[in-house]
């Protein structure tokens, strides 16, 4: 069955890349998008219900907040979309489903979707199924592939670096830190928590004072200059979860 929607932004571009994440998920289907939002809000006020509004929330004449607030009971399901992580407590109190931070990345995109509908979208799974290779020794053929959705911690002490997955450990003292952790930062899926390690989302088990808990009974500190964006994801996931 067709998951309807509708996209509300004032920039045309940010709409284009929206309608092209949901061309690629099935059953995903734009039934309108607005560049006004009180014309928005004049079409969707005497309208049916539908399953998902996609809204920024920096427009002009109305607020994607105030927006929210009458059309709410519109849809089934709120998802906003800004460029701006300072409006994350108010999403949560017009009692918003997911907060996509610009740019978003299709598999960001595909994770939001995926908390709604966990059997309807087989796109989330596929991708982050990829992975990448690691030479572990210098001057050897000798390399190891690390799945992305396997990866939980990714850490540097002293000179060696480890790879913490589900499946195994993985060390070396020839790789470069910096390059690793600039490759993770690229996939949503994964947030620099110190100078020293970066974690996976997908396996965040508890997160208490400054120690962050991860699948395994792995653990390891969240840094003050770290804490804003970790502190946006739990945010984001609470959001998501209810």
């Amino acid at each position: 069955m067709p998951i309807n929607c509708i996209a509300i932004d004032d920039d045309p571009n940010s709409l284009e890349n929206l309608n092209s994440y949901l061309a690629k998920i099935p059953d995903l289907q734009l039934v309108k998008s607005f560049t006004d939002p009180l014309q928005a809000l004049t079409d969707i006020s005497s309208a049916d219900t539908v399953d998902i509004i996609f809204m920024d929330i920096e427009m002009p004449a109305l607020s994607g907040i105030e927006l929210a607030k009458l059309l709410r009971k519109k849809t089934k399901h709120l998802i906003f979309t800004t460029a701006h992580s300072k409006y994350a407590l108010d999403a949560f109190n017009v009692a918003a489903d997911g907060y996509l931070l610009k740019p978003y990345s299709l598999i960001h995109f595909s994770e939001a979707i995926n908390n709604l509908y966990p059997n309807e979208n087989p796109l989330n799974d596929e991708l982050l199924e990829e992975s990448f290779s690691v030479q572990l020794r210098e001057n050897t053929s000798e390399a190891v592939e690390i799945v992305f959705n396997e990866l939980v911690l990714f850490e540097q002490i002293n000179e060696m670096v480890y790879f913490r997955t589900t499946s195994g450990n993985y060390m070396s003292f020839k790789l470069n830190f910096n390059k690793i952790v600039e490759l993770l930062r690229k996939h949503p899926a994964f947030i620099q928590v110190n100078s020293s390690a970066i974690i996976s989302k997908l396996h965040v088990k508890s997160f208490l004072g400054d120690q962050i808990v991860l699948t395994g009974g792995l653990s390891t500190s969240l840094a003050s200059k770290y804490k804003e964006s970790f502190v946006l994801f739990v945010k984001q996931n609470l959001m998501q979860q209810n």
